[in-house]
């Protein structure tokens, strides 16, 4: 009987060790568990905080958008207003140029070396007026022509 006693004493110890390392087995995997929880929930709130980060950016980047094209608009209405000023005073440097070296006209002579004098015209826009043998012509226009003209010569 001690045999069989002592067979069932060192079974059931070992069993209770088994029993033993299984608990701990168990809470090592619910605290593993618990840890991995624990992750995935800050994840998710990094996540939701980064969609509504990228929601927000969205949003400001439809703004600049919007803001972009309101700047072309104007942008585009001051380039026509710009391209009437200018043919506004293409068309006055040329009467003041007519009245000046065709009709000899000393009254325009003195308003043009004043405009000069109080810098409304330049130095080129003054020798327009008064040159009879410069053209009447916008600078920026020059500058197309010569590069037209120069396109054009280089290709023969």
């Amino acid at each position: 009987m001690s045999k069989n006693y002592n067979e069932e004493v060192k079974n059931i110890t070992q069993t209770v060790r088994s029993v033993n390392d299984l608990n701990m087995a168990i809470e090592d995997f619910e605290h593993s568990a618990f840890e991995i929880e624990k992750e995935n929930r800050s994840l998710k709130y990094q996540l939701e905080q980064k969609d509504d980060e990228i929601n927000n950016l969205k949003k400001d980047l439809s703004l600049k958008d919007k803001v972009i094209d309101k700047l072309q608009t104007e942008k585009e209405k001051i380039k026509q207003e710009l391209q009437k000023f200018k043919g506004f005073w293409h068309s006055l440097i040329g009467h003041f140029h007519k009245r000046i070296c065709y009709d000899k006209d000393k009254n325009y002579k003195i308003v043009s070396d004043d405009l000069y004098k109080n810098g409304i015209f330049d130095s080129n826009d003054n020798e327009i007026a008064n040159n009879i043998y410069r053209k009447v012509t916008i600078p920026e226009n020059n500058k197309i022509e010569k590069n037209r003209k120069k396109n054009n010569d280089t290709r023969f």
